[in-house]
């Protein structure tokens, strides 16, 4: 007895079977590592006994699919506006990591969202923003003007 708490020995089954019945019996509910370490540690201690409930609860299957995430909640979905005219819209990708060709490893992709015209510019994937303004210019613009917006998966 250790502060009058049942001292468990060195028996890795039953300090499982210890965790198991303060964590996944229905009465616990899958409280989570500081509720399954409160309950085991009312009446049981064993060194290390916060690390193991911690390993356990990360090891629940359950747990790992139910627990809340801390983010903010994303939001609804917006669907994109209806289009009226060509390559006033546009979307922008990118494909890279190909195997080289002619000096080429990457390939810039510019889709007009009215009609999916697209347009496929070879590039390096070392090509800056600059670089990229001038392949859009060259590609693109010249041949349709400035799109009113630009949907792309990269960021800033």
């Amino acid at each position: 007895m250790k502060e009058g708490k049942v001292y468990v020995t060195k028996d890795e089954k039953l300090r499982v079977e210890i965790v198991w019945l303060h964590h996944d019996m229905p009465i616990a509910e899958h409280g989570g590592q500081w509720k399954t370490m409160e309950l085991v540690t009312r009446n049981y201690w064993w060194p290390g006994v916060t690390k193991e409930v911690k390993q356990y609860v990360e090891g629940c299957d359950q747990c790992q699919r139910m627990k809340n995430r801390a983010e903010m909640p994303v939001g609804k979905l917006r669907p994109n506006e209806i289009l009226e005219k060509p390559w006033q819209h546009i979307s922008v990708d990118f494909i890279m990591k190909l195997l080289v060709s002619k000096g080429y490893d990457s390939i810039l992709v510019v889709c007009n969202r009215f009609s999916k015209m697209s347009h496929f510019v070879t590039m390096t994937e070392k090509t800056t923003a600059e670089g990229l303004a001038r392949l859009f210019r060259d590609n693109v613009w010249k041949l349709h003007g400035l799109p009113e917006s630009v949907i792309s998966d990269r960021g800033p």
